[in-house]
């Protein structure tokens, strides 16, 4: 078995951790964290949602403060800031507030585009026109690959379909998201396996979701095919607003943990990682939910 010698992680937490928190966190706490997430060693920060979708703005009416005030320290750092956005209206406004690399969602379900209240043949239509924009760098993010939580199918023929799609749109990169938490190891690497026989492993991100206990071992999994960029959420922190009992991201500390014991880098620091996901809970005060911070925590 042959593991990648080095992974890029994309931070989300500000973006899919915090998107439906029911507190609304103060701009200077928000401030405050994402550079301790800075500070740790990650390599991209998915700093929020320019989007016209109440459901997921509540939490980003001040986006372009936040770009102002970490902008100029993640360039200092090294670390590059992304965000999504919904339509060219967003992504222009992303570009204005100093992002130029974006996530666009689409939907493998339909049904799940619903609760978005998009399709796929909008979601495509947005693409093409965030993607004529000058400087402007796309991923497609592909929701509900591996498995919708409403029941309807989402054959990995579509999902191939649909990023080749995207591609010849515009887009340079496709982000496999496990949105309801619902694949397994051996569907991760089937699935995987079939999008690697299109694309290269360079082209590909994976987005994992903890709902059922398996992200780890589906990250793991990930690694087995080569994977080598992966969205993570530090302290396990997320959830689709859509999506019912949603869960979080695979906590970015455990990832971390796992990779170090895989002698694979990341840049990570780890004991400052698992540190910025403690100072998270006791500031907003939310749970500690990961493993690595629960047991630095039990050692305090």
């Amino acid at each position: 078995m042959k593991f990648p010698k080095h992974v890029n992680i994309h931070e989300v937490c500000p973006r899919d951790g915090w998107q439906r928190y029911q507190q609304i966190l103060p701009t200077d706490v928000k401030i405050a964290l994402i550079k301790s997430m800075i500070d740790y060693g990650c390599n991209e920060i998915e700093l929020g949602v320019f989007s016209k979708i109440p459901k997921l703005t509540r939490q980003y009416q001040d986006i372009e403060v936040l770009a102002a005030a970490i902008l100029p320290y993640a360039k200092a750092h090294g670390v590059k800031i992304t965000s999504l956005v919904n339509d060219y209206e967003d992504a222009c406004r992303s570009l204005d507030a100093g992002i130029s690399d974006v996530s666009c969602f689409l939907s493998v379900s339909e049904e799940f585009a619903k609760g978005f209240d998009t399709t796929a043949e909008k979601s495509f239509a947005d693409l093409a026109e965030i993607a004529k924009l000058p400087s402007i760098k796309v991923t497609l993010a592909l929701g509900a690959v591996f498995g919708s939580p409403f029941g309807d199918e989402t054959p990995a023929n579509r999902s191939i379909e649909y990023a080749r799609r995207g591609i010849a749109l515009g887009a340079s990169a496709i982000g496999l998201a496990d949105s309801a938490g619902m694949g397994t190891p051996a569907q991760i690497k089937d699935i995987l396996s079939k999008f690697l026989d299109c694309f290269s492993p360079s082209q590909l991100s994976v987005h994992l979701h903890n709902t059922e206990g398996f992200g780890i071992a589906n990250a793991y999994a990930a690694l087995e095919c080569g994977i080598t960029d992966f969205d993570t959420s530090l302290g396990a922190m997320g959830g689709c607003p859509v999506i019912p009992n949603a869960k979080g991201n695979i906590a970015t500390e455990d990832f971390v943990n796992l990779l170090d014991k895989l002698g694979i880098g990341s840049d990570v620091d780890l004991e400052k990682c698992v540190a910025a996901s403690l100072e998270m809970s006791r500031r907003i005060g939310n749970p500690v939910i990961s493993a690595k911070a629960e047991l630095a925590r039990m050692q305090q």
